[in-house]
This record gives C-alpha cells, structure tokens and sequence, in this order.
C-alpha cells in the first residue's frame, strides 16, 4: 500500500517546509523510496516537477504522481489547506485512496497561537477517520508555555479521540542560525543539502539527530508499510522526549 503525507496548516510560519523536508531526509538516509511535492497556487515557471499548480491538480493527475513511489510527501501551502480539502470531499477521495490502495497520513504543525489550531478542527472533520494524525510542535525557547496552550486546548481533545501522535521538533539554536546566516543558507536549503553536515558543521549535525529521532519513534505513524529501507544508516539517537500519542 502506498502513503500520502498531506503536511498542511493555512496558519502561516508554522513549519510546514521545514517539517516536509525534514521528513523527507529520514526518508532519504534510510534509502526508503519517496518523493516530495508542494502545492501551490501558482507554480509560474517551476520546472522542478515538484510543484503541483492548484489550477491544474485533478484527482487523475493526483493519482498518477502517487504511482510514481511508495511514499508522497504533499506539502500544502499556506491558503491552500481549505481548497485541497474541498477537493478532497468534492472529489470522494477517501473513497478514491481506498480503491487505489493508499493509506492518508495528515501531518499538522502547530504553534503557540490558537489560531494555528483550526486547521486541526478541520482537518479533523474533513478527513474524520479515514486519516492517520501526527501533530508537530516546533518546540521555542517558551516550550512549556507553548505545551501548555496546546494540552489544553479543544483541538488536543479532539485529536486525542483520532489517537494522534506528537512530535517535537527542536529550536535550531543561536550556533546553527549564526552558521545559516554567514553561509546565507535558509534551513530548507541546508536540509536539502546531502552534506549539510560537512557545510554547516557539528550543531546542525546534533539538530538533525535530534530531529531524526523524533520522527524515527513516530516511524509507523507517518510512513507504516510503505517504508522500505534500502541501506543501514547510523543509528539514530533517540531524544530524551520521545514523539507520543496524544
């Protein structure tokens, strides 16, 4: 069965990138076949391959990029969420997933701000139980403060009745953005980057292991048996913290 990994919230400067690509170099030192797309409203002149243009994304055209490999990372921009929803129930595309043997994993980074938490509610009645849910904390300087706002929050609730799991992902930390901002490096373009490690020195390497073991205690949630390893990397650290279900 293959996997689609919708990352979405329409509340901006959540994470959502960053989460994507962090998902994807997992993926990648594992050798696990996948791909990452991004929807947007206007690809303009893009020639990646990677950007579905809103304007023409149908379910067929949908459907032909999921059969190009096991696992589909489909990033949503921020503004798209609601239109791809709407696709999603116009279109019947749970019943369409279900015929063409792919299994939905809904990835929905939060921050502090309330706000950032409808997109939760939403997607929760879009995609009700024909969805796996992974909840994404970009952890700040103020984590407890910002833990806090989220466990008692009704979007938590809700998410605990679909037994969703939580991941945290660390703040970079003063080092790693000095280091960024001399290389005039975003941290996307480092994630995107097979030898970040070598360009951006020891902190991005201990942020990234810690990040990698956020998603490799949340493995089966996001990718389950469309994760198909090919090589054996390092082992990875796991954090003191591990990803939990809600």
């Amino acid at each position: 069965m293959k996997k689609l990994i919708l990352i979405q919230n329409d509340y901006p400067s959540t994470g959502k990138s960053t989460l994507a690509h962090c998902c994807a170099r997992y993926l990648t030192q594992y050798g696990a076949p996948h791909q990452l797309l991004s929807l947007v409203e206007d690809a303009g002149e893009d020639a990646s391959g990677r950007v579905f243009d809103a304007s023409t994304l149908t379910t067929d055209s949908l459907l032909d990029r999921l059969d190009e490999s096991h696992v589909t990372i489909l990033e949503i921009a921020t503004g798209m969420g609601e239109f791809f929803e709407k696709l999603y129930q116009m279109e019947q595309l749970d019943l369409v997933f279900t015929e063409a043997s792919v299994s939905l994993s809904v990835v929905i980074p939060v921050t502090s701000e309330h706000d950032s938490f409808d997109s939760v509610l939403e997607a929760a009645e879009v995609y009700s139980d024909h969805a796996e849910y992974t909840i994404a904390h970009l952890i700040t300087s103020s984590y407890e403060d910002d833990d806090k706002v989220w466990d008692t929050s009704y979007a938590a609730r809700v998410m605990d009745m679909f037994e969703a799991v939580e991941l945290y992902i660390p703040e970079i930390g003063f080092q790693l953005e000095i280091e960024l901002r001399s290389q005039h490096a975003s941290l996307n373009e480092a994630l995107l980057d097979p030898e970040a490690d070598d360009h951006f020195g020891k902190d991005f390497t201990k942020w990234m292991n810690r990040v990698m073991g956020q998603v490799d205690s949340a493995r089966q949630y996001l990718f389950g048996e469309a994760f198909r390893p090919t090589t054996t990397p390092k082992p990875v650290k796991r954090p003191r913290a591990k990803a939990r279900a809600i």
